[in-house]
């Protein structure tokens, strides 16, 4: 965890220079020590992994506001894209809601309500609500839906056929 705290204190500057190239490289450090460790876990038979899952989705949602942004690297909205939709299916809710506004506003992909409707749902589900989207829970943008599943059955149906 102290490299991905150190990795903000440089970036921002909170009691020293700031220097966002250099941040990269500490926060870069911390995502890979942090997989490293994570893998070690799973080896040893923790079935969830261990303590070091909490820093590698963080380091990694980091990485994609760094992309973003472009804190200390150029911006990369297919780069913040993925890096976000990564911590988003590690649990990370913050990672939910930023890749779902993603797909909203095509931001590094093409638009698609479907999806972003699919991780606002999932990050309201663990706990982190955004107002305003009530849209999320309409019919049509739920895959389980009765009419969803006539329309996917049917284009089934005539890719067999």
């Amino acid at each position: 965890m102290l490299t991905t705290c150190f990795w903000n204190h440089i970036r921002h500057g909170w009691g020293c220079t700031p220097d966002p190239e250099r941040a990269i490289t500490f926060l870069s450090a911390a995502a890979s020590n942090a997989a490293l460790v994570e893998n070690l876990a799973l080896q040893a038979g923790m079935k969830k992994g261990g303590a070091a899952k909490g820093e590698l989705v963080l380091a990694i949602f980091e990485l994609a506001n760094c992309f973003r942004h472009g804190w200390g690297i150029p911006k990369d909205s297919v780069a913040a894209k993925q890096y976000y939709e990564t911590a988003a299916n590690l649990g990370d809710t913050d990672a939910m809601n930023e890749v779902a506004w993603c797909y909203v506003e095509g931001f590094g992909c093409k638009k698609d309500k479907y999806s972003a409707a699919k991780y606002y749902r999932l990050a309201e589900q663990n706990g982190n609500k955004t107002l305003g989207n009530t849209w999320i829970w309409k019919d049509k943008y739920n895959p389980l839906t009765p009419m969803r599943m006539v329309v996917s059955t049917a284009k089934e149906v005539t890719r067999q056929s």
